[in-house]
């Protein structure tokens, strides 16, 4: 009988605990964000931090889009539990980043990730200086972790 409580008990647990996505599982739209902007003369990027909490390698999406919603970037990229990835869409002198090389464009961005475990930054930065330099862009987050306000 005690044996029967154990298992009931292992079973219950395991569907209550939350089921861990991972790079191949479908993706979810975790955040929009407007104000997105490079002017490709290297003064003016954009940066995308995300970091990973949700134990295992996740996959993240980032589709850019200009004003008049023609998509100028669209790609994946694994992050590592507990890894910060750094997307700017030009080379960002003070950043150790992924260049993705967008030329010019103002608009908006997506980011979709296998997991609602990710948390991202969006901000505009004066590219070519190593002091930091730039402006805040508001995030809507879509899909919140449950117990959290952004």
């Amino acid at each position: 009988m005690n044996s029967v409580r154990c298992m009931l008990a292992v079973a219950a647990l395991a569907f209550a605990m939350p089921a861990q996505a991972a790079v191949g599982d479908p993706e979810i739209i975790i955040y929009r964000v407007a104000g997105m902007v490079d002017d490709a003369a290297g003064g003016t990027a954009s940066s995308i931090h995300c970091t990973n909490f949700s134990g295992v390698t996740e996959t993240l999406r980032v589709v850019l889009r200009s004003q008049n919603s023609t998509i100028v970037f669209n790609n994946t990229f694994p992050v590592n539990h507990l890894n910060t990835i750094i997307l700017s869409t030009h080379d960002v002198t003070i950043y150790s980043d992924t260049n993705l090389a967008t030329n010019s464009f103002q608009g908006t961005a997506a980011i979709a990730a296998t997991s609602i475990n990710m948390t991202c930054t969006a901000m505009q930065v004066q590219s070519n200086i190593t002091i930091p330099t730039g402006i805040a862009l508001h995030m809507t987050r879509f899909n919140p972790i449950a117990g959290t306000q952004e």
